[in-house]
């Protein structure tokens, strides 16, 4: 995580220097300013917090019980040899007059549990209650939202502007995002031999607090480095003749490239 954090400040640090080259001070504001209409795409990491995982099937083996403290990971962005690779994309309005705008923001990541970890099981197979410690491995639990634990996500934001050319074309802006919507995962479970690969489900909700910079390279093309902390409840994700849950805490970086058109 260390090495991914150095990289995405790094990234920060070049975008705030190429802007800076334009050694400009930003112009005044004027009365009626444009606004601007955008879409973009590009690519994440994501950082999960421990979490517990209720699992519970009426079906033999029946079983009802807590892994936690689980250790999980993402998928290291654009790795092409398991499906998709994690992706981003969003499409947004902003209105400077107003010094507001809204933005649909959509998050295909991953998420792994880790196999050979030492957990903590409290609950009942077949009516026998557990309460133990155990080691996940794939003849016991697999579980991956490995076609996404996908965060659906509408937010409100502002720009601050902080650097500009004199031509107004590379604008620096800072960028402050908040917001929330539904996760869409796609679950693929084994637990104690019994195998689910769901199909897409809503199955709670996501809230975000996000903050990156924004490098217009153009009047047309601009580069997003953000960051969003984010807060996940995945209350009913089906596995077989049953269902789970877990929550989680994340920290989620994306690089993204679009394309935007102004307009007064």
């Amino acid at each position: 995580m260390q090495k991914v954090v150095g990289i995405f400040i790094f990234i920060l640090f070049m975008l705030y220097s190429n802007a800076l080259q334009a050694q400009m001070n930003i112009p005044a504001q004027k009365e009626e300013k444009p606004r601007t209409f955008y879409i973009a795409i590009g690519t994440n990491r994501s950082f999960y917090s421990k979490s517990d995982i209720r699992l519970k099937s009426s079906a033999h083996p029946a079983f009802d019980f807590t892994l936690e403290n689980v250790r999980g990971k993402d998928d290291e962005g654009l790795d092409f040899s398991q499906g998709a690779p994690q992706y981003s994309y969003a499409l947004g309005y902003y209105n400077y007059k107003k010094n507001w705008g809204i933005e649909f923001n959509f998050d295909h990541i991953k998420y792994y549990i880790l196999q050979s970890q030492p957990v903590r099981m409290q609950g009942t197979i077949n009516g026998h209650n557990y309460e133990t410690d155990t080691l996940i491995n794939p003849d016991f639990v697999q579980l991956e939202h490995s076609d996404g634990a996908n965060y659906a996500l509408l937010k409100w934001m502002k720009w601050k502007p902080l650097l500009q050319d004199k031509n107004g074309v590379k604008v620096l802006n800072l960028l402050f995002k908040a917001g929330a919507g539904p996760v869409i995962p796609k679950t693929n479970t084994t637990i104690m031999g019994k195998h689910r690969d769901d199909r897409y489900n809503i199955t709670g909700y996501v809230i975000v607090l996000e903050g990156g910079l924004r490098y217009n390279i153009s009047k047309l093309l601009f580069a997003e480095a953000n960051a969003k902390g984010a807060f996940a409840n995945y209350s009913h994700f089906l596995i077989a003749d049953g269902w789970g849950s877990q929550q989680w805490f994340g920290l989620h970086m994306a690089l993204l490239i679009g394309v935007q058109i102004s307009s007064k």
